[in-house]
């Protein structure tokens, strides 16, 4: 997990009191972890908190951490959930990051992107499908896996500027994490609600109005 999880360790016996951020803690030894909240919000519950309660074994903590990551990623469905996602983006200024994937689900890795540059870019992850199919061929996507970067517009209202691909070869995860750097907003912005639809400002005049308007 290194690289993708930070791990600590606190010792009960010489550290002295447990810090109130860690929670309490009734016996030992405890696995927790913690993750933040997927939406924002006034709330002052900023993490979700897990305990592990399985097997102390390797391969089964990792699959319990490889599950309980955050996730942050942008899960697009056909034609209609690419504009949707793109509408968000520009909304927000941030560079569009399209994962195609060569099957279903979501590995621990994009997770971690998605999570380490929250807020810096929006990251779409396209599954091969019926739907996508139309997505896929709009971008020429014949290998998979495979990764575009879109900058937004370096003016508003501009051209966005032109799709970057990555070509890294192998999708590990420090090319991966030095390629979005390099893509990446340098700050992370504040998510912007989507705008509520527009109301009807004009109504139609009633028969006395049109008759005054006629007169006039």
């Amino acid at each position: 997990m290194k690289g993708t999880v930070k791990v600590a360790y606190w010792d009960t016996e010489q550290g002295g009191s447990t810090p109130y951020i860690l929670g309490e803690v009734k016996g030992t030894p405890t696995i927790r972890l913690y993750k933040p909240k997927a939406k924002q919000g006034n709330t002052d519950k900023k993490k979700v908190v897990l305990d592990y309660n399985q097997e102390r074994k390797a391969k089964d903590m990792k699959k319990f951490v490889d599950y309980a990551m955050p996730d942050f990623i942008e899960h697009v469905k056909g034609e209609k959930g690419l504009v949707a996602f793109e509408e968000k983006a520009v909304r927000n200024g941030l560079p569009q990051v399209l994962l195609f994937t060569s099957k279903a689900g979501t590995v621990p890795l994009t997770k971690f992107l998605s999570t380490e540059f929250r807020r810096r870019i929006l990251l779409a992850q396209i599954e091969p499908s019926k739907p996508n199919q139309a997505v896929i061929d709009k971008y020429g996507i014949t290998d998979f896996p495979a990764m575009l970067v879109i900058p937004p517009p370096t003016e508003e209202g501009g051209e966005a500027a032109e799709t970057i691909r990555y070509e890294g070869g192998s999708f590990a995860r420090a090319k991966l994490q030095m390629f979005l750097s390099t893509h990446a907003l340098k700050k992370a912005v504040a998510a912007k609600k989507k705008p509520a639809a527009k109301e009807e400002t004009e109504q139609k005049p009633s028969s006395k109005e049109e008759s005054v308007k006629t007169e006039l």
